[in-house]
């Protein structure tokens, strides 16, 4: 396996896992009654996922377009 191919694989498993740490904050904050983590907490949890989310999508993007 190339150097190419594990910085894609590993990109690729972030993007995975934040994708699922996004969703689990997205459905913590649309649950109703008491909350484990306050809204505002939820809130910057929410922003800090997508841009970690987005910076995972630009470097995977950067990998893919790198020529050897």
């Amino acid at each position: 396996m190339t150097v190419k191919e594990k910085a894609r694989n590993y990109i690729w498993s972030r993007i995975q896992s934040t994708e699922i740490e996004y969703k689990w904050v997205h459905d913590e904050m649309r649950q109703p009654g008491d909350r484990r983590i306050s809204m505002d907490k939820l809130e910057l949890m929410l922003d800090a996922t997508d841009r970690k989310l987005d910076m995972y999508n630009y470097l995977f993007k950067l990998v893919e377009l790198d020529e050897e």
